[in-house]
């Protein structure tokens, strides 16, 4: 088929989840012999692998958004002015003349028998008259909105993300009701959206993570404990703050010389000078690899407290036979059993005493490594997103 895939941020290189999710797909839509163009929003201040994206799409189109950066002046002017509409601020930012313009011109050029679109707020500036759409909602942003609201300290920014809560739940229902079929990386989610929008097809296609790639490695021993994800993003902040402050002093009282490692991103130097001054916490900022910073860890953690569809970091680190403790919440929508593949805690002083039991227990993290690799491997390898995505494609245009 003739695809025209829609994103919101060009997927290589894959730095982040979003990215990675969205690589996944348009990788599987190529090996399945599908003729995919890209059209992309890109931000200047972000970094983009065009030729890359070329070795995999017919033509690559890339086009800036109406608000550049998710920080600063024009940021914070931009979420002032949607504040007074009626619309969520990701449309504002999302929505060009530009790349309106840049759609008609693919959609009138030449015959696609699909577009798909990397989230809902892609099919903004779709024309009405266009091919059927599969839009993959990687995650339900007013969902995290609600979760961000109700963690909020700031009572403007708490009053902020629960006006934005309503707007985009308004908003991301009315958009799933115009999709051809819908695509969710969770059961949970796949389930909530097909209440929401109950004419449309709901495809489950979970996130998932080379095998081949992320492999295991000798256990390091030490006392090393690992987060990983990019710290432009707040609920990755708020999962280090959590342990930092919450967890950390608990385990370092239990075993005083843990270090609590953050690899990741772009932290702000003041975020991490702060966070610094606690002892046992270090940075690494961003790396090249991140499999090297998952072969150092004595155990991964995830303390996340805010956020929406399913944890790559726990996928990676389980195909890489790490032993893991995560909150529930972090571990939403995987289908790992708490105990032998994971330890599920959300009690901070439990929390602290469950990652102190596989510091000192090779055995334990060995088993529960081998454990959540096999999970992995069995159903969150790659061939589980094509043949999940090969399914719902062939629904939509009823072709073998």
């Amino acid at each position: 088929m003739r695809i025209l895939f829609v994103a919101l941020d060009p997927p290589l290189p894959a730095t982040n989840g979003h990215r990675i999710r969205t690589a996944a797909v348009l990788r599987a839509l190529v090996a399945d012999g599908h003729d995919v163009t890209l059209v992309s929003f890109h931000d200047p201040q972000d970094s983009v692998d065009v030729e890359g994206l070329k070795r995999l799409c017919r033509s690559v189109d890339l086009v800036p958004p109406a608000i550049e950066g998710t920080a600063g002046i024009r940021s914070y002017l931009g979420r002032l002015r949607s504040a007074a509409t009626v619309l969520p601020y990701t449309v504002h930012r999302f929505s060009t003349r530009e790349m309106r313009a840049t759609l008609r011109r693919h959609l009138s050029g030449q015959a696609f028998d699909l577009v798909v679109c990397d989230e809902a707020y892609a099919m903004t500036d779709l024309p009405p008259t266009r091919p059927p759409v599969v839009v993959d909602t990687i995650q339900i942003a007013f969902l995290l909105l609600r979760r961000y609201s109700a963690r909020a300290r700031n009572p403007l920014v708490r009053l902020y993300a629960g006006l934005e809560y309503w707007k985009t739940r308004r908003w991301e229902i009315a958009a799933g009701n115009q999709a051809s079929a819908l695509v969710a990386c969770s059961e949970a989610e796949r389930r909530l959206y097909a209440e929401m929008c109950p004419r449309v097809p709901v495809f489950l296609v979970p996130n998932v993570v080379d095998t081949e790639h992320f492999v295991p490695t000798d256990d390091p021993g030490g006392w090393t404990v690992l987060y990983t994800g990019g710290m432009d993003w707040h609920p990755n902040r708020d999962a280090v703050e959590f342990f930092a402050a919450s967890i950390l002093p608990t385990l370092r009282e239990l075993i005083p010389p843990v270090r609590f490692r953050v690899a990741g991103r772009a932290p702000a130097p003041a975020f991490r000078q702060r966070l610094e001054s606690v002892a046992g916490v270090e940075f690494s900022g961003t790396v090249p690899d991140m499999r090297t910073e998952i072969a150092r860890a004595t155990v991964c953690v995830v303390p996340l407290r805010i956020g929406t569809g399913t944890r790559l970091k726990i996928l990676e680190a389980g195909a890489m036979e790490k032993a893991m403790v995560s909150t529930h919440l972090g571990a939403e929508g995987l289908e790992l059993t708490d105990g032998e593949e994971i330890v599920l805690v959300d009690d901070p002083a439990a929390f602290a005493r469950e990652v102190a039991r596989l510091l000192r227990d090779p055995a334990r993290r060995r088993t529960m490594g081998q454990a959540a690799r096999h999970r992995v491997v069995k159903q969150y390898g790659t061939p589980a997103l094509q043949s999940a995505l090969r399914d719902c494609l062939h629904h939509v245009t009823r072709r073998p």
